[in-house]
């Protein structure tokens, strides 16, 4: 038995080929949790700071059609990006952009706020999707049996630390300057996926470029034939969709509550605060996954 073996075998059933990679797999959506819960209560704050609380509801709304055809061109670019290459260079375009808002927030422009929102939004899609992406390539049936729990793992635990680090620092170095680790955690993820497929040797042809393009299976308009002709699946929607509404009240009124409490104005304040519910609700999460 392997070393790795060894100290995973209290949590995982991981054989001795599988250490390495499940490890890497693990860093993955740790990190890929942590560049996420360490922008969220920025975008949250920043917003507040200029625009106020109130006005977010509409932006989560134009948001909303604006992901749609920004996760079109996704899906686009990726059948068109070299296959081995996809998800890399992706990750690092999604670092690039953090820290161009890191430049953009020095301008103390209105528009900048809505825009990080906007792309907050975006990265909390793809920054997981990617790394289930990447583990559904990577692993058979048999395998993610075993393995999905301890990997997947890493993203609640991601989710404590960057919140835990954002809660302890945003008043110290500043809202804008989180920005920074954040986009960091994003170029190490980019590197780990690269030794993942070195170390695996994935065929291209299974490589994510191809796995979107597979996936366009039902169009809209098939899948509103489904949705009518099934009562099974209408029942999901409608839990699906209380349940989406009833999260954004909460938020809504959460990012309400942390206005009043800190003051419009305090940035940096507001940004720690939202930071250390998240903290909390990441610790539930994370206690009630391995209680199950």
């Amino acid at each position: 038995m392997s070393i790795i073996q060894r100290l995973l075998a209290p949590v995982a059933d991981v054989r001795r080929e599988e250490g390495p990679t499940a490890l890497m797999m693990f860093a993955y959506s740790f990190l890929a949790m942590s560049a996420y819960n360490v922008i969220k209560p920025i975008t949250r704050s920043k917003f507040i700071s200029n625009l106020g609380a109130d006005n977010l509801p509409y932006v989560q709304f134009a948001a909303g059609i604006l992901i749609g055809i920004l996760m079109a061109g996704y899906a686009w670019l990726m059948g068109r990006l070299p296959r081995r290459w996809a998800l890399p260079i992706v990750q690092v375009g999604m670092s690039v952009f953090t820290l161009l808002f890191w430049f953009l927030f020095k301008t103390d422009a209105t528009w900048v706020s809505v825009a990080f929102y906007i792309l907050a939004l975006i990265l909390g899609v793809l920054l997981i999707s990617q790394f289930w992406t990447l583990a559904n390539i990577v692993y058979d049936p048999r395998q993610a049996k075993r393995l999905f729990g301890f990997i997947g793992g890493g993203a609640p635990l991601g989710g404590i630390a960057a919140s835990a680090f954002v809660t302890a620092y945003a008043k110290t170095i500043g809202s804008t300057n989180l920005l920074l680790p954040s986009a960091a955690c994003m170029l190490v993820s980019a590197f780990l996926v690269l030794l993942i497929i070195r170390r695996e040797n994935l065929d291209p042809a299974a490589a994510p470029g191809a796995a979107v393009k597979e996936e366009k299976g039902v169009s809209a308009i098939e899948a509103f034939r489904l949705l009518r002709q099934s009562k099974h699946l209408q029942i999901i929607a409608l839990v699906i969709s209380f349940a989406a509404v009833g999260a954004a009240i909460i938020e809504q009124q959460l990012n309400m509550a942390a206005e009043a409490a800190k003051g419009a104005t305090s940035t940096d304040s507001i940004t720690a605060f939202l930071a250390q519910v998240g903290l909390w609700t990441s610790s539930i999460g994370f206690i009630i996954q391995i209680w199950l």
